[in-house]
C-alpha cells in the first residue's frame, strides 16, 4: 500500500514540476521583449522601428519605412545600436476569428480573401532584392507580403516557423531558400506567388525535404506545397498524402496523381484564399493507384465511393459519376473559370448517390441542380456545420414522378423556402 501511495505521490509531483516549468518558460517567452519601449534608427533610405529585448541585447524590427520610390535593394542590418536583430514583423493582436487583415513589415495590410497583398506602398512593390541577416530567428505572419518585384528570397537558417501569408502576393518570386532548421511550414505563406519555380532546402533539415519543387513532410510523406509549373505537372511518386491548398499558387493546367497517393485533404487542389481552382483544368490519377480512381468528371475513393475531386467542363457543367455513392465536404473543385466565380452553371447528381454529409452539397455550388434518382440521398448534418444541408439559392430539377418525395425532403431539412425555383422533368 505504501509503495502505491508513493508512486501516486511521485507522479503528482512530476506533473506539478512540469506545469511549473511550462509556466516559467511561457512567462520568460512573453517577457523577453519590452514592447512598451520603441526605438527608431535610420540608415540610408530605411527607417527601422524596433522593440528592444529586456536584456538589451536583441532587436525586434516590427516596421520598416522606405523614403523615396527609387530604392531597389534592402539589406536588413545584423545589428541596430549594438543589438542583434533576431525578429521581424508585426505581431497581430486580438481574436483570430475577428481578424480581417494582417500587418506587414512595411506598415501596410493584407487581406488574402479580398486579394489585397500589401503592395499599396510603391516603394515596397519596387524592391527587387532583400537580404535577411543570419541573426534573425523569427519572422512573423505576413511580414514579407506585397514585394511584387523580388525574384529570390533566402531565409536565415535558424528560423523555425514559416507563418501564414509570409510571402503573399510576391508576384515575381521565382526562387525561395527555406531555413535549414525549419520545423513547421504554412503553405498559405506562398499563396499569390504564381512565378515560383524553385524551392530549395538543406538536406540536413530533419522535418522536410524538397523533391521536384515540392515541399514534402518527411514523417508522413505529405505534399505540403507544390511549385507546379508547365502545362502538365506530375506529383512525385512516393508522396502518400496531399494536404489542403498544396496547389494554392499553381499555374499548371493539368495535375497527375501517382499510384502512391492514399489520402487527399479537403481542398487539396484549391487555390489561395479558400477558393476553387480556376487554373487547374484537369486532374488525372494513375491506373495503378489502389485508393483513388477516376470516372468521367470525378475522382472518387474506391473504398466508400466518396467524391474527392470534381472536374467541370469548360461550360461550367458537371455530371457526378454513377460510381459516386457518397458526398462530403472533403472535395476539391477545379476548372471553375465560370462567369460567376465559384458557381457552376449546372450539376447533375446520379441516382447512385446514397449519402451526403453536410456541407457536401454546398461544396459544389451551381445555378442549376438536377437530381436523377427516384429517392433522395440520406443527408447528415453535423452540429458543427453552419451551411444548409441541401442545395439552396438555385434552380432545382427533379424527376416528374418523384416531385412530392423531393419536396418533402427539402421541407424536412428546412431548405425549401430558400430555392430560386422548383422544376420537374422527364429523365
Amino acid at each position: 500500500m505504501k509503495k502505491r501511495w508513493m508512486t501516486v505521490f511521485c507522479a503528482a509531483l512530476c506533473m506539478t514540476l512540469i506545469m511549473v516549468a511550462a509556466n516559467v518558460k511561457a512567462s520568460a517567452e512573453t517577457s523577453v521583449w519590452d514592447e512598451g519601449k520603441e526605438e527608431v534608427y535610420t540608415e540610408g533610405a530605411f527607417t527601422y522601428y524596433i522593440h528592444p529585448s529586456q536584456s538589451g541585447e536583441e532587436a525586434w524590427i516590427y516596421k520598416i519605412e522606405i523614403q523615396g520610390e527609387n530604392v531597389r535593394s534592402l539589406s536588413i542590418p545584423e545589428t541596430i545600436q549594438g543589438k542583434n536583430v533576431t525578429r521581424l514583423g508585426c505581431l497581430d493582436r486580438g481574436s483570430e476569428d475577428d481578424r480581417e487583415a494582417y500587418a506587414t513589415l512595411f506598415g501596410t495590410y493584407i487581406e488574402p480573401w479580398h486579394n489585397w497583398d500589401g503592395s499599396s506602398i510603391p516603394a515596397v512593390a519596387a524592391l527587387k532584392t532583400i537580404r535577411i541577416p543570419d541573426t534573425v530567428e523569427v519572422i512573423e505572419r505576413a511580414a514579407l507580403s506585397g514585394m511584387n518585384s523580388v525574384t529570390t528570397i533566402e531565409l536565415p537558417r535558424k528560423v523555425k516557423k514559416i507563418e501564414d501569408f509570409t510571402f503573399y502576393g510576391c508576384d515575381k518570386l521565382k526562387t525561395i531558400v527555406l531555413p535549414e532548421q525549419m520545423e513547421s511550414f504554412q503553405n498559405s505563406s506562398l499563396w499569390g506567388c504564381p512565378s515560383l519555380k524553385t524551392i530549395k532546402l538543406s538536406k540536413n533539415n530533419k522535418k522536410f525535404q524538397v523533391k521536384k519543387s515540392c515541399l514534402i513532410r518527411k514523417k508522413n510523406k505529405a505534399l505540403v506545397f507544390a511549385a507546379a509549373t508547365g502545362k502538365r505537372f506530375t506529383i512525385p511518386n512516393g508522396i502518400k498524402k496531399i494536404t489542403s491548398y498544396a496547389f494554392g499558387s499553381t499555374r499548371s493546367s493539368a495535375i497527375h496523381i501517382p499510384s502512391s497517393v492514399a489520402k487527399m485533404e479537403k481542398g487539396a487542389f484549391h487555390r489561395d484564399a479558400w477558393r476553387e481552382n480556376i487554373n487547374i483544368k484537369d486532374v488525372k490519377v494513375s491506373e495503378y493507384n489502389r485508393v483513388f480512381a477516376r470516372d468521367g468528371q470525378c475522382i472518387y475513393k474506391k473504398s466508400d465511393k466518396s467524391l474527392a475531386v470534381a472536374i467541370p467542363d469548360n461550360k461550367g457543367e458537371l455530371r457526378i459519376s454513377e460510381r459516386v455513392k457518397k458526398l462530403t465536404g472533403n472535395i476539391s473543385l477545379v476548372n471553375c473559370d465560370t462567369p460567376e466565380e465559384g458557381y457552376l452553371e449546372k450539376v447533375v447528381y446520379p441516382g447512385s448517390l446514397k449519402r451526403v454529409i453536410a456541407p457536401g452539397f454546398s461544396a459544389i455550388k451551381a445555378h442549376n441542380v438536377y437530381f436523377t434518382g427516384s429517392t433522395p440521398p440520406k443527408v447528415v448534418k453535423p452540429k458543427s456545420v453552419d451551411e444548409d444541408a441541401l442545395p439552396v439559392g438555385c434552380q432545382v430539377y427533379v424527376p416528374k414522378t418523384c416531385a412530392d418525395v423531393y419536396k418533402a425532403w427539402y421541407k424536412k431539412n428546412k431548405c425549401y423556402v430558400y430555392l430560386e425555383g422548383w422544376h420537374t422533368y422527364n429523365p
